[in-house]
């Protein structure tokens, strides 16, 4: 029990006194019926502090208490506009029951992966409009449901709508740090494991061989660039092909594979170069740095494209002189000569009917045959281009690439796919125009190449909002139909 306090105040220039009271907290009964908070619960296990661009696997939880049943969701929102994540899919929720201080509760989880993309502390909540149904009451006299309704309501039930809210959270979210950072780092945080290998260990002069380069473990996968490789005289490389295969359903555990091909360039024991990988472990907040050795190739000379010069033998030509020396171009023949002379009739051409030359397929036929020839010259012309040059071999990969980029980016109607689209367009068309590999452009990179001022200042709003807008889902359809005229400006000057 408690004791309030006698007080007085001041009312229209009269002194008032209030006696004091007393009040007694009765512990609440048994029967007595739950509150809000003890029917509907909501919450995401996060930690207090997380690295930027790290991606964290947790489950958002709603806690019902089994004597009551859940109708339905009607809505979902979230507050976390420094943090990029996939969209909520209501109707893939699992389903298990779970004891809270003796009582039984139905529980509905759904997967999120959390990525910070803003340092500082962030705030993160969730909240879920919820149907849920108070059970039927046996006896209409019993204390009502704390959701209200009369007395139809406790003998046949009752169904409210109700907002459900997770504690407001606020994690730390820290920089990568400087110190340490390895050269070869490009935003991998994670626990991962590297192994290096090649298809063969013998080749020729100017034949392919594969060098595939395998990351495995758990983390940000999609933050994991392609490894640079050290350009060298004795290799040409080419950019790698993409795989991953994931382990779970959140794409967070799996192997991401980069298949390169190399051609050597000169015979001998050659070494295809190492290959240098780094992340940061979360746990420790310390870079982790993977180096493969170089793998050794013997190389052979290749016979089929050694060039050989083949000497003619000289000929002998036998000329008669005059006593002064000069050329005798004719002379005349013996007697005996001339008997031995076969006699030289010049040989009538054939002859070939002129209706040929009126003939239409015949001016066709020849067409067909210059046109097959000069299309096998080109392609063959392109396909020694392709081996010889690397740099149009890139631009060739690049702008064949681009157009079906360019053409899904257009008739994608998801704002975040189509910028994911966008942005890699951007980059096959830089890559296209220079010859240089920008996949992994920045804006910056790609403004460089604008020399439209104008434009630029379009490029760098093109890649702030893609970096603002990714995971939002705040878009509507006239910001993608803005976003797509903007692709459309940048790309002319590209």
């Amino acid at each position: 029990s408690y004791t309030i306090p006698e007080f007085k105040f001041s009312y229209k220039g009269e002194m008032q006194t209030v006696e004091s009271a007393s009040l007694s907290v009765l512990e609440r009964g048994a029967d007595a019926a739950p509150t809000q908070e003890e029917i509907l619960l909501l919450d995401a296990d996060l930690p207090e502090s997380m690295y930027i661009g790290q991606s964290y696997n947790t489950t958002l939880n709603l806690y019902v208490e089994s004597s009551h049943s859940l109708s339905g969701i009607s809505g979902y929102e979230r507050q976390a506009d420094g943090y990029a994540m996939r969209e909520l899919d209501l109707n893939a929720a699992t389903e298990s029951i779970q004891m809270i201080e003796d009582r039984r509760y139905r529980v509905l989880s759904w997967p999120l992966i959390v990525t910070p993309i803003r340092t500082g502390q962030q705030p993160i909540d969730f909240n879920f409009t919820v149907s849920v149904r108070s059970p039927q009451s046996r006896d209409p006299f019993t204390i009502r449901s704390p959701f209200g309704g009369g007395l139809l309501d406790n003998l046949v039930g009752r169904s409210e709508i109700f907002e459900v809210n997770t504690d407001s959270l606020l994690i730390e979210v820290k920089a990568l740090p400087k110190l340490g950072q390895p050269d070869s780092f490009s935003g991998a945080i994670g626990d991962f494991n590297l192994q290096v290998y090649s298809d063969l260990q013998s080749i020729k002069v100017d034949e392919p061989i594969m060098l595939s380069v395998e990351i495995s473990g758990r983390g940000n996968f999609d933050r994991i660039q392609e490894p640079p490789i050290e350009k060298t005289s004795e290799w040409r490389s080419y950019t790698p092909e993409i795989s991953f295969q994931p382990k779970d359903a959140l794409s967070l555990e799996g192997t991401k594979r980069f298949d390169y091909v190399f051609i050597p360039q000169q015979s001998g024991q050659l070494e295809l170069p190492e290959i240098a990988f780094s992340f940061l472990d979360p746990q420790t907040g310390e870079y982790t740095e993977l180096i493969s050795p170089p793998i050794k190739v013997e190389v052979s000379p290749n016979q089929a494209v050694q060039s050989s010069e083949i000497s003619a033998p000289a000929e002998v030509l036998v000329t008669n002189k005059d006593d002064d020396g000069s050329l005798q171009l004719t002379r005349s023949l013996s007697p005996e000569e001339a008997l031995l002379t076969l006699a030289y009739r010049q040989k009538q051409p054939p002859s070939y009917p002129t209706s040929i030359l009126r003939s239409l397929n015949y001016y066709l036929g020849n067409l067909l045959a210059f046109i097959t020839l000069l299309l096998l010259g080109l392609h063959l012309r392109k396909r020694r281009k392709l081996n010889s040059d690397p740099v149009y071999a890139l631009q060739y990969a690049a702008n064949k690439e681009f157009k079906k980029v360019l053409s899904a980016s257009l008739k994608c109607k998801d704002i975040t796919d189509f910028y994911q689209l966008a942005l890699l367009s951007l980059r096959l068309a830089a890559t296209r125009k220079t010859g240089i590999n920008f996949r992994n452009a920045t804006g910056d990179q790609i403004k460089e190449l604008i020399t439209d001022k104008s434009i630029q200042e379009i490029s760098c709003e093109f890649f702030s909002t893609a970096d603002a807008i990714h995971f939002s889902k705040t878009s509507t359809m006239a910001d993608l139909k803005i976003a797509r005229d903007q692709l459309q400006i940048i790309l002319k000057k590209l």
